[in-house]
């Protein structure tokens, strides 16, 4: 609901307010806790009016950016401690970076939840779910120089594997941290033999899915991820963060 209400500000005013203000948090320009200009001076900033302002902020805070005491003002949150999937997200666009606690959490995140789902989809999966799988690894094997495409092509295959684990949760959650994924697939495939490795992975786990070897397909699955895991901090150069790729 937060990002319909975000893409539906973007056509007016409001949205440059939001998209304005936002942008200035996350580079620190309000730190946290620090309070924004009241909604006087923003109206003022923008030749808006104070419900545009309000519209905005309201959005903001659904974001977990801000959050408005009556009669003090807005102030400026702690929004990787109280945000989203989504905040985060927002704060990658803008910084183009992201820190090393951060990515290996998320690392250690699809660790525990896709190589449970890999050995589920083993005993669940159908002929013509293996069929699909395959299909999507032909289409990988098509296109090994263009990044668009293997992303793609690597969050459908991933996506469908936890669709056929069964698992619901786990399915909302990873259909939800797409734009995450994206960014890091992104920057994984630019490395170089990365596209060709990770087709072979995939393939081997495709094989053990398809033999419905349920220890097979986790320890495949991990295999897969900690190779990305390791060719990601491989290209790290400065230590501390990762510099992701732009579209």
């Amino acid at each position: 609901m937060i990002e319909k209400g975000i893409h539906t500000m973007k056509k007016g005013l409001p949205g440059r307010i939001l998209d304005d203000i936002r942008t200035d948090i996350i580079r620190e320009a309000y730190p946290i806790g620090s309070r924004l200009p009241s909604e006087r001076e923003l109206s003022h900033k923008y030749g808006a009016s104070r419900f545009a302002v309000r519209e905005a902020i309201a959005v903001l805070a659904q974001g977990g950016f801000v959050e408005t005491h009556p009669q003090s003002g807005t102030f400026v949150r702690d929004f990787f401690r109280d945000g989203s999937l989504e905040t985060l997200v927002q704060v990658l666009r803008v910084r183009r970076a992201i820190d090393r606690q951060t990515l290996e959490s998320l690392l250690g995140f699809r660790l525990i939840t896709e190589t449970s789902a890999a050995g589920e989809a083993a005993l669940r999966i159908t002929d013509d779910e293996a069929e699909c799988l395959r299909k999507n690894l032909e289409r990988k094997q098509s296109h090994l120089d263009n990044i668009t495409v293997l992303t793609e092509c690597d969050f459908d295959f991933h996506f469908s594997i936890i669709g056929i684990s069964g698992n619901i949760i786990s399915r909302l959650v990873f259909q939800s941290f797409k734009p995450v994924y994206s960014f890091f697939t992104e920057f994984f495939y630019s490395i170089k033999g990365a596209p060709e490795a990770s087709l072979r992975l995939n393939m081997k786990l495709l094989g053990a899915l398809t033999r419905g070897d349920a220890a097979a397909s986790r320890k495949s699955m991990e295999e897969i991820l900690k190779y990305g895991e390791k060719k990601v901090f491989e290209a790290i150069r400065d230590g501390g963060s990762v510099i992701l790729l732009g579209r």
